[in-house]
């Protein structure tokens, strides 16, 4: 008795199956006859019966009618619905089914379903964009990319490599800020020497890229690529040192960069430099109203260790040296506009001023004093080198004349209180430079 119970039951399972194989041909028949309405009112009365997904075919049936109506321009307004219950549907019958039988170029009409969805999706995403709307492009591009991929992948596609899709995923994850998204399909493109006069962004986000990861090799790779397909492209002619300088507005984060160059190539003359000029501008910055920042010594400290080491690999340059001597004249210009409201008021009180008040004003005019006098030895070192070269371009004669007019002018000050032989020897070398600099202005 037990056994026939079990055939029995088999039967009626048979019997089922076989039944609805019968519905899923008959509204087969109707998606393949254009009449989807038709095909929509059988699967309403049958999908009902949970036995109609009791095979992958059944979601598959479903994908089919609703990726057809997301694509009814008549049904526009459900167009989001139907096209999300198409993809729920197909991603259902793929995880019953995962080598996908049903879905080949002889299958009339389960092999539009993939197609149908790209195309959905592909019109939505281009419309999405159309209206600003990036993150939502860049998710249905994501779906196109796959569905293309799985078209090729099925032999359904008449296309190897799908151009435009792979395009748009890869600009709309830059535009939302996806980078490693957009590499994925960047390096896609790039691996099958996409160009044209659309696709020069494709090979400039790469190499942007590994420009600020301080990846060499493949900054290079792409570079030169782009190069090749595009040779009338500066941006294809800049180095990694441009990138990290010029890739970012943000001041911390270019000195990242930077330090990161310098951490693969600590002799480079040219990242010490570019390091030392970024934080000069910010310590030296000429902009109204603008303020030291808060960690000014520790950046100071940076960039005079920058200098000195540019210095030390390119012992005749005279840049590192003339940036030293304008940090320093600056900084002890600062320190003068602290000092002279301290000396003004100490004057004024006279015999009043207390011991406190003098020792403010020998320690603000120690600042004063030393941060003058590196500027002067900054100063003098690239006047012995102006003077070594002999002929000077306009450029540099104006450079040299500025230095000499600072020299003689901190030789005046340092003739206050001086006396004797010293005193001489500062005379000496103000007169020298007050000569050396009628003569440069000289034409």
């Amino acid at each position: 008795m037990h056994m026939k119970k079990v055939l029995l039951f088999a039967a009626v399972s048979f019997l089922t199956t076989s039944v609805f194989a019968q519905k899923y041909d008959d509204i087969k028949n109707s998606i393949m006859l254009g009449l989807i309405n038709k095909a929509k009112e059988a699967f309403d009365k049958n999908s009902s019966n949970e036995k109609f997904y009791s095979k992958p075919e059944g979601y598959l049936i479903k994908s089919a009618i609703f990726s057809s109506l997301s694509l009814d321009s008549a049904r526009a307004a459900e167009s989001d619905k139907n096209r999300d219950e198409a993809y729920a549907a197909f991603a259902k019958y793929k995880e019953m089914d995962p080598t996908m039988k049903l879905v080949s170029p002889d299958e009339v009409v389960y092999k539009n379903v993939p197609f149908n969805l790209y195309a959905t999706y592909f019109n939505s995403g281009v419309a999405d964009i159309n209206s600003k709307k990036y993150p939502e492009a860049y998710e249905k591009f994501v779906r196109t990319v796959e569905l293309s991929d799985l078209l090729i992948a099925k032999k359904i596609a008449t296309f190897t490599f799908d151009t435009n899709a792979v395009y748009y995923a890869g600009i709309l994850a830059e535009t939302v800020q996806k980078p490693e998204e957009a590499l994925k399909y960047n390096t896609r493109l790039a691996d099958v020497k996409v160009n044209g006069a659309n696709y020069a962004s494709v090979y400039e986000s790469l190499v942007r890229y590994y420009a600020m990861k301080q990846d060499q090799a493949n900054f290079e790779k792409f570079k030169a690529l782009g190069k090749e397909l595009y040779p009338a492209n500066d941006f294809f002619n800049y180095n990694l040192l441009d990138f990290a300088v010029g890739g970012t507005s943000d001041f911390n984060q270019k000195l990242v960069n930077l330090e990161k160059m310098i951490a693969s190539n600590p002799n480079d003359y040219k990242t010490h430099l570019a390091l030392a000029e970024a934080i000069f501008d910010t310590l030296n910055s000429r902009k109204e109203g603008a303020v030291l920042p808060a960690n000014y010594d520790e950046l100071e400290a940076k960039m005079l260790a920058a200098l000195n080491k540019a210095s030390g690999i390119s012992a005749n340059e005279l840049q590192p040296v003339l940036l030293l001597g304008d940090h320093f004249i600056n900084k002890s210009e600062k320190l003068g506009d602290q000092m002279r409201p301290i000396e003004t008021d100490l004057i004024k009180k006279g015999s009043k001023a207390t011991a406190a008040d003098k020792q403010k004003l020998t320690d603000i005019k120690a600042k004063y004093d030393g941060a003058y006098d590196l500027a002067k030895d900054n100063f003098e070192k690239a006047a012995n080198m102006f003077a070594a070269k002999g002929t000077l371009d306009a450029v540099q004669k104006r450079q040299y004349r500025i230095i000499v007019g600072n020299l003689a002018q901190y030789y005046s000050y340092k003739r206050e209180g001086a006396k004797g032989a010293e005193l001489n020897k500062i005379v000496a070398q103000e007169t020298k430079y007050n000569n050396l600099y009628d003569q440069l202005r000289k034409p």
